[in-house]
């Protein structure tokens, strides 16, 4: 009996083998390695080989080549390795669906035209979520099963659609899956749209503050054992670089130092849900980028005792970990930046920080709903980096506007780009630029010239030094912040003096977000006990410098938080302008 795997094996080996007698003198690697649960064949460039070449000898879309490779699109080099995903041809050979993208074609339209989860889709496509291009060859996932009949059957109400809502923000609303309103609803074919009233399940929420239905079928967190204890442990896992023998580079001494003010903001947490009468014991691990350490960690008796982890900081451990999370019912905070496909099929994990798609997706409604009939000029750098974030801009942009209405200025040479003749006088004028490009971006302002104009940027601009202050001014500088201290708070201030006091230090951002995680994931396990997970949205915690609004992003998936400060330049002064 010839298995699937050997089947591929042997597809793969006929592959090699023909290709090789046609091209005798390119040889196929068969060094391969594995990063981030994906195997890659590493290929060592030949002298006068091009990216096209190597695509056609491992028989394997360009596209997907340059996604694996950045900045391979611009010419590779005699002796550089080049990362081929090993899966690609053979994936696309094996008789699954597939997708060529057609031009303007984004990831999650595609997703959306297959009714498959964007989440799914990235998943079977490694490091599509940097970007698709025209002519990339995308497999396509199976759809998950139809939502069960019982969800549809329930009772339903009906909700007028409200100017700037989408699909995306009702399905939150409601906390209802979006199968479930495309299904009730015929599909939505043609498009959300004011006013029209839309068919949501379940009981009538009553007027209730939340207007929050309890989570439909499995959407629930099922939680076993004790719902309440008389206290609780929570797990730092965090890089401390505590026993590091060797010369620390400058990247790892950052990652120390913003260990160390997590731990910090999170001893003041723990003080503070004392003063509530809640018992927070506090456990503080080494843990580096080495998914090896997570193993003997876990192993230990007093691991048994914990009921939140926060941390760690990179995805191979969080990965290891989180096996062993889901067989205690442990639930998992990832307390940084990564992609969202970390969430799938880990419903007992929550990611505390806005991915650059939910700031993105913020800044579209945020402009939509303040800058009505603005001229808005999206800067297209075409940095792999920097499409996920253009694409989530423009695909909400044309949910809210119901069309894609809005002027592209693509860089393509940044010595001539210029942003001026997209400028239009006596208008309001949005230039939307989504790159941490210094060249980029260093182009767009000395190109802006005059005229009523808001510049809205990355989230890495608020400490940008190459970004002039007079410019900030003139062009009133916007950007998302995951963190941001409001000044004008005294509870803020209050605690900026007790950190400084307490530690003899400045309190950074992370301090803030070490405070708020063990806060308000303590005044959950205080307020919901171990079923806290279930009332993600009804967590009442006053906070420093973050705000959680949780969404669940998949039935057996788990949550992201997507809120996100705006922060706005008026006369030399920066403040949040989205509260």
């Amino acid at each position: 009996m010839i298995t699937f795997q050997r089947l591929a094996l042997l597809t793969y080996t006929c592959m090699v083998m023909l290709m090789c007698a046609c091209a005798s003198h390119a040889q196929i690697s068969s060094r391969t390695e594995k990063i981030n649960g994906v195997e890659y064949v590493l290929h060592t460039v030949s002298k006068g080989q091009t990216l096209y070449a190597i695509s056609k000898l491992y028989q394997c879309d360009i596209n997907v080549i340059s996604a694996a490779n950045p900045g391979a699109d611009q010419g590779v080099k005699e002796g550089q390795i080049v990362r081929i995903p090993k899966g690609s041809a053979l994936a696309i050979q094996s008789g699954r669906r597939t997708h060529e993208v057609k031009k303007k074609e984004t990831l999650f339209g595609i997703a959306q035209m297959y009714e498959v989860d964007v989440n799914d889709l990235i998943a079977a496509n490694p490091g599509s979520d940097q970007g698709v291009k025209k002519g990339q060859v995308l497999i396509i996932p199976s759809p998950k099963p139809k939502v069960e009949a019982a969800v549809l059957n329930r009772d339903y109400f009906l909700h007028k659609v409200q100017p700037g809502e989408t699909v995306y923000s009702i399905t939150k609303k409601y906390n209802i899956p979006q199968e479930a309103l495309y299904q009730l609803n015929d599909g939505l074919k043609d498009g959300l749209k004011a006013e029209m009233e839309l068919k949501i399940p379940g009981a009538q929420p009553n007027g209730t503050p939340s207007g929050v239905l309890p989570p439909p079928g499995d959407g629930k967190v099922e939680i076993k054992g004790p719902v309440h204890e008389k206290e609780y442990d929570l797990a730092l896992m965090l890089p401390f670089y505590a026993t590091y023998k060797d010369t620390m580079e400058s990247r790892d001494r950052k990652l120390r130092e913003v260990s160390v003010q997590m731990m910090r903001g999170a001893m003041m947490a723990a003080d503070t849900l004392e003063k509530y009468g809640l018992k927070a014991n506090i456990h503080i691990y080494d843990v580096l980028d080495n998914k090896k350490m997570i193993a003997p960690l876990i192993a230990k008796s007093e691991m048994d005792e914990m009921d939140v982890v926060i941390g760690p900081a990179f995805k191979e451990p969080i990965k290891e970990l989180t096996q062993w999370a889901k067989q205690r019912d442990v639930h998992v905070v990832v307390p940084v930046q990564q992609p969202a496909t970390i969430l799938l099929q880990s419903p007992n994990m929550s990611k505390a920080v806005a991915g650059s798609t939910s700031q993105w997706i913020t800044v579209a409604r945020h402009i939509y709903a303040k800058h009505k009939g603005a001229n808005v000029v999206m800067i297209n750098s075409k940095n792999l980096d920097d499409m996920k974030s253009v694409n989530a801009f423009k695909d909400e942009w044309k949910v809210l506007t119901g069309d894609s209405i809005m002027s592209e200025c693509v860089v393509a040479d940044v010595a001539t780009f210029s942003v001026k003749e997209k400028i239009k006088s006596g208008k309001k004028n949005i230039v939307v630029v989504p790159t941490n490009d210094k060249k980029v971006i260093n182009a767009v302002f000395r190109t802006l010239g005059e005229g009523d104009i808001i510049v809205f940027g990355n989230e890495s601009w608020e400490d940008m030094e190459s970004i002039s202050v007079s410019n900030r001014n003139k062009y009133h500088l916007h950007y998302p912040l995951t963190t941001y201290y409001d000044l004008k708070d005294p509870q803020v201030n209050k605690w900026l003096d007790q950190y400084r006091r307490r530690y003899r230090s400045e309190p950074g951002k992370f301090a803030a977000l070490g405070y708020d995680l063990v806060l308000f994931y303590g005044m959950g396990l205080r307020q919901y006990g171990h079923d806290f997970p279930n009332h993600m949205s009804e967590i009442k915690a006053k906070t420093i410098g973050d705000q959680f609004d949780f969404y669940k992003t998949g039935l057996e998936s788990g949550f992201e938080n997507q809120y996100v400060h705006i922060i706005g330049t008026s006369e030399y002064e920066e403040t949040q302008v989205n509260q």
